[in-house]
């Protein structure tokens, strides 16, 4: 079983999470699929994890995509936010959709995360 550690001593358990790592990976993979590079994919992840705001995956950019892939994938990313420890973070958000949005997106980090270690 492959888990990442995390800075908090937190673990995230890579086959846990198969089938949303599985999706956000081909949606990675559809994202770079003009790019020429052979590497495009680990490029574009390393380009993620180090600046997610400016970083979009396709399928993954309007809100409103990001809330239908949490309803898809609510039990997966709530599981990982609890991981992660994210709910006891401040949420800096005064609307409860915001915060789905925000929650979705810290967790799609964090898969991309183990997507990159993993590989």
């Amino acid at each position: 079983m492959k888990i990442r550690i995390k800075k908090f001593t937190e673990a995230i358990e890579i086959d846990k999470f198969k089938e949303v790592t599985d999706d956000i990976l081909n949606l990675i993979e559809k994202t770079v699929e003009k790019e020429k590079d052979p590497n495009a994919i680990k490029n574009f992840i390393d380009l993620y994890i180090k600046n997610p705001t400016e970083t979009k995956i396709e399928g993954l950019i309007e809100p409103n995509e990001i809330y239908d892939f949490y309803e898809k994938y609510r039990n997966q990313i709530d599981e990982c936010l609890k991981e992660v420890k994210f709910f006891e973070l401040p949420a800096d958000v005064s609307r409860l959709y915001d915060y789905i949005i925000k929650g979705t997106n810290f967790a799609i980090k964090e898969f991309v995360k183990s997507i990159y270690e993993n590989s």
